[in-house]
């Protein structure tokens, strides 16, 4: 560690003190000052469009916990790591968002249109088609759940829509029978249907004709 770090957490852990004694004005200094420096650090963590976010969230802990810390650690190494685990939460919502999106592409290549068969043989086509409602009927007498989210999934696609509109308009469609259904634990179940379902299809391949 450099002098001048050394001296700028010094300065920064002594702000903190005065902060937590009841001096604003020293609060509203030290808030100022992490502020900078939360800032420079998440430029070089997450996209620029959520960098304020980021800060803001990271700051409002600091604000709301800094005065009730156990004291072991400085200040500024204790409010970086509230900024590392908002950083760190902010990574997972973002891998949580690309896989709700991948579920919801991989549900419309599963209708009746987008299955994978040649489109200029209808023969082929209806038989395709009929293998994945035989599946998803299969299914739906093993798990009432996974029929309800593909009975929505399948409306909601007839209605067209983004894929969030589609996914957002299912899960109402599905609370109807299961009102205690959170988004996240839709996108779980869904998950694991998809898996299921794949499962059945991949059976029905391998079925001697």
């Amino acid at each position: 560690m450099s002098e001048n770090t050394s001296s700028s957490t010094q300065t920064i852990d002594a702000l903190a003190d005065r902060a937590a004694a009841g001096d604003r004005a020293a609060e509203s200094r030290l808030f100022e000052v992490l502020r900078v420096r939360f800032i420079q650090i998440s430029k070089r963590r997450v996209r620029e469009d959520h960098v304020e976010d980021v800060v803001h969230d990271s700051l409002k802990i600091v604000l709301a916990k800094y005065r009730d810390r156990d004291g072991k650690t400085g200040f500024l190494i204790w409010s970086l790591t509230v900024l590392r685990n908002v950083i760190g939460n902010y990574y997972q919502a973002s891998r949580r968002q690309g896989d709700r999106q991948s579920h919801v592409e991989d549900w419309q290549t599963l209708d009746a249109a987008s299955v994978r068969i040649d489109p200029t043989d209808s023969m082929e086509s209806d038989q395709g088609i009929g293998k994945v409602r035989e599946a998803i009927a299969a299914l739906a007498g093993q798990s009432q759940r996974c029929g309800k989210i593909f009975a929505g999934i399948t409306e909601s696609l007839k209605r067209d829509g983004s894929p969030r509109e589609i996914s957002m308009r299912a899960l109402g469609i599905v609370q109807r029978e299961f009102p205690e259904m959170t988004r996240n634990t839709f996108y779980v179940a869904l998950h694991r249907c998809r898996a299921r379902l794949r499962t059945l299809l991949d059976k029905m391949e391998e079925r001697p004709a």
